[in-house]
């Protein structure tokens, strides 16, 4: 009982102490300023995957909608259109001025995915658990295999006013799961052989792929973003 009264009051001095402070947001960083509106460009493409531009975009895109108005991409592709840009293809001083007017957009987002490796790696054979079959004595052998997925954003922001760059960022973004299977149970002295050891497989990709991109497109965006702190009220 005196332990449940001593919870209760600590609980109760907790909930007076919070209650004079407050949750403040403190600007981002690197202020686009304007009615913080952006556009996303598309990001040109130095790898072998083609699709990893479009998913580094989108996620771009959703981390500022939670603090920006973020255009549509088909918005900003007719602009570029009309400006003649291709897609990856950055705009320079005047043109950014021009997207800006065009779009009505405070800052452009733009950059390259200069780097992107999905290496597989499949360990030897073990010996997992130890178990008998019929009185015999032998082991469970398992197998290990690491799927690692690593991606690199180099991204800016310009200015649609000045045209000038506002931030530049190398951002990267790595992930990595290890999944294990079991082979088959084997006596003492035996192993499994070449032909029992199943082959790699890249069922791991997806969800690593998408980790990592969170990952990249996060650093990327941490400095446009607000962060919060607890003040005191007085």
């Amino acid at each position: 009982m005196k332990r449940k009264l001593g919870l209760l009051v600590l609980v109760a001095l907790l909930l007076v102490g919070c209650s004079s402070y407050e949750r403040v947001q403190i600007p981002p960083k690197v202020s686009v300023g304007g009615s913080n509106t952006v556009a996303v460009l598309f990001l040109d493409n130095f790898t072998d995957d083609y699709a990893i531009p479009h998913e580094l975009e989108q996620q771009i895109i959703r981390n500022l909608s939670a603090y920006y108005r973020v255009i549509s991409p088909e918005e900003a592709e007719w602009a570029l259109v009309r400006l003649g840009l291709l897609r990856g293809q950055s705009p320079n001083r005047d043109e950014a001025i021009r997207l800006g007017q065009m779009l009505g957009v405070d800052a452009l987002v733009m950059g390259e995915v200069s780097a992107y490796y999905a290496p597989i790696t499949q360990m030897q054979p073990y010996m997992a658990k130890e178990r008998e079959e019929k009185g015999v004595k032998g082991y469970e052998w398992g197998i290990d295999q690491n799927t690692r997925v690593m991606v690199t954003l180099n991204g800016r922001v310009m200015d649609t006013r000045s045209g000038n760059v506002i931030h530049r960022l190398r951002a990267e973004g790595e992930s990595s799961t290890t999944t294990k299977k079991t082979i088959g149970w084997y006596r003492v002295g035996d192993r499994p052989g070449f032909w029992d050891t199943p082959a790699p497989h890249k069922n791991d990709i997806s969800y690593v792929r998408e980790s990592a991109v969170r990952q990249a497109a996060s650093q990327f965006t941490q400095d446009l973003m607000p962060t919060y702190k607890w003040v005191k009220v007085e």
